[in-house]
């Protein structure tokens, strides 16, 4: 996979000194540009890294100046500016909306089977001595606390999201289980999904 990251430097502030005059051409006109070096991941910005620079010329006879007790003044007092976390503050965004989209759906999902309607659909994980198999069931009827399902025709070895289009929920093999049984396996892990 091709990516493209490094270390670039930047200008992040540009002062204008007039109480200091040029030694070629005596104006009090000299520019001090502040530089960063920060590390960046496609070109995006992710922290900073190593130390603050700066050049200094004047900005009338455009040579340069070197006065390094005044360009450190003007290094300590320049704000390193938080774009240059763009990149960590993306990530952090990205990791804290998938921690609420899970626990929005784990919400949503309790809420499903605590008021099981028929026509839901639950992902079934079970463990039989190691070897894990998922299955669906299909809420059939709702008898005052009483579930009942209709098991799928088709077991599979790996995690599906959706029954396959072969896949049909058989009419002869009726599974009941109590409101309290399914939060139960909700809890334990054995409803994987609930799809209304």
């Amino acid at each position: 996979m091709f990516i493209l990251r490094g270390q670039r430097k930047i200008r992040i502030k540009r002062y204008t000194e007039t109480q200091q005059c040029c030694p070629n051409c005596k104006t009090f006109d000299l520019q001090v540009d502040v530089y960063k070096d920060y590390f960046h991941l496609f070109f995006i910005p992710f922290f900073p890294t190593g130390v603050k620079s700066s050049s200094m010329y004047c900005y009338h006879c455009s040579s340069f100046v070197r006065i390094d007790s005044l360009q450190n003044e003007y290094e300590k007092k320049t704000r390193i500016p938080f774009w240059l976390y763009s990149g960590l503050i993306l990530v952090g965004c990205l990791i804290v909306s998938i921690v609420v989209a899970v626990n929005i759906n784990e919400k949503e999902e309790r809420t499903f089977v605590q008021k099981p309607q028929v026509g839901d659909v639950y992902t079934i994980r079970e463990d039989n001595d190691g070897k894990i198999r998922y299955y669906f069931l299909k809420i059939s009827s709702i008898q005052g606390d009483s579930v009942f399902t209709l098991h799928s025709n088709l077991e599979y070895n790996k995690y599906i999201s959706s029954p396959q289009s072969k896949d049909f929920f058989v009419e002869d093999e009726e599974l009941a289980f109590t409101k309290a049984e399914l939060l139960q396996m909700l809890d334990k892990g054995e409803i994987n999904s609930v799809k209304r």
